[in-house]
C-alpha cells in the first residue's frame, strides 16, 4: 500500500495543551499547560470527520495528521491544540477524536473542533 504521507509534508507546527498543576505567571483560558509540540499536515474535515464534529454540535473543525510519537505523546480529549498557522490564529481547539493509525504505526490523525 503506497504511504498516503510523508514526512515532508508536515509542515504546520501545533502545540498541544493538558491539564497543568503548575502555578505559571502566563495564564491562558483553560488553565492548561504546554504538553507537546509537532508539526502536523492539517485539512478540511472529510465527512468521516464531519460526523464527530456534528456528534458534538460543533460547526468549525479541522483534522490534523501527525507522526505516531510511539508512546512519548498521546493526545486526548481532556486536551487542546493551537495551530500555529495564520489561517488559524486566535482559536484554541478542542481534541475531539484520535485515530491511531493501527495497520503502519506511522500517523495519529486528530479531530479538532472549536465549542462556540
Amino acid at each position: 500500500m503506497a504511504n498516503k504521507y510523508g514526512f515532508g509534508d508536515f509542515r504546520i507546527p501545533v502545540t498541544f495543551y493538558g491539564p497543568s498543576n503548575e502555578d505559571s505567571p502566563e495564564p491562558n483560558p483553560t488553565g492548561q499547560g504546554e504538553v507537546y509540540s509537532a508539526l502536523c499536515f492539517a485539512y478540511a474535515p472529510s465527512s468521516k470527520d464531519y460526523t464527530v464534529l456534528n456528534a458534538s454540535g460543533i460547526k468549525q473543525g479541522v483534522t490534523l495528521v501527525m507522526p505516531d510519537t510511539r508512546g512519548e505523546f498521546i493526545p486526548d480529549s481532556t486536551m487542546t491544540a493551537v495551530i500555529s498557522d495564520y489561517r488559524y490564529q486566535g482559536i484554541e481547539w478542542n481534541i475531539l477524536e484520535v485515530r491511531p493509525d493501527f495497520d503502519e504505526n506511522r500517523f495519529v490523525t486528530i479531530v479538532l473542533g472549536v465549542i462556540q
